[in-house]
């Protein structure tokens, strides 16, 4: 009979935890929780360009799907996959091996959101949490490993106004995306020059 410690269960049970979507909007959280547990195949970052044309359309197309889900239930949306596809690569703008093989996060900044958050997104080998809060002048992304090697990031926002400075960790960077490497827990703020777009 094999025993099992304490901390190792401790481990099983955080890795077998499904990933979780936090939003201001009920509907897609309860669309992609129940995406995730009927074949979506997880929340992965995949090595394809992303959906590099995804704006305000897309997301309001992704919110109206979740919120048919909400009314006729599993009708209301035939592609579970295609729900969490949006969400991942979509509104959080991840994809793998993007330019020089980092990990891309690229977050559309939804109007009157103040927060959202997607958990336990997979790259590789590793998971992560990806918390965003938006503000008037500036956007802070929390980026957490909970599990895996440190993994190499190259973080920027899809539409907010010209970015003036950006700090990771309260270190300055230059330009106007973040590219470091994720060991742990890391904040990476963008400060705007004007008003976001």
């Amino acid at each position: 009979m094999v025993s099992c410690s304490p901390s190792w269960r401790r481990c099983s049970d955080r890795l077998n935890r499904p990933p979780l979507l936090d939003t201001p909007d009920a509907g897609l959280n309860q669309a992609f929780a129940w995406a995730i547990r009927h074949g979506s195949g997880g929340v992965r970052a995949d090595p394809s360009p992303g959906l590099v044309d995804w704006d305000g359309f897309e997301l309001t197309d992704l919110l109206e799907r979740a919120a048919a889900f909400r009314r006729v239930g599993s009708a209301g949306l035939p592609d579970p996959a295609d729900l969490v596809r949006g969400v991942t690569a979509g509104l959080f703008g991840a994809r793998a091996d993007a330019e020089g093989g980092r990990f891309a996060v690229a977050p559309w900044l939804p109007d009157g959101w103040r927060w959202f958050a997607l958990r336990r997104l997979r790259c590789h080998r590793t998971l992560v949490d990806v918390e965003v809060r938006p503000r008037a002048e500036w956007a802070t992304v929390r980026l957490t490993v909970t599990f895996g090697p440190p993994i190499a990031v190259a973080l920027t926002l899809r539409n907010a106004g010209e970015v003036a400075r950006v700090t990771v960790d309260e270190v300055a960077l230059e330009g106007q995306r973040a590219v470091f490497t994720a060991a742990a827990e890391h904040e990476a703020m963008f400060f705007y020059r004007g008003a976001r777009a």
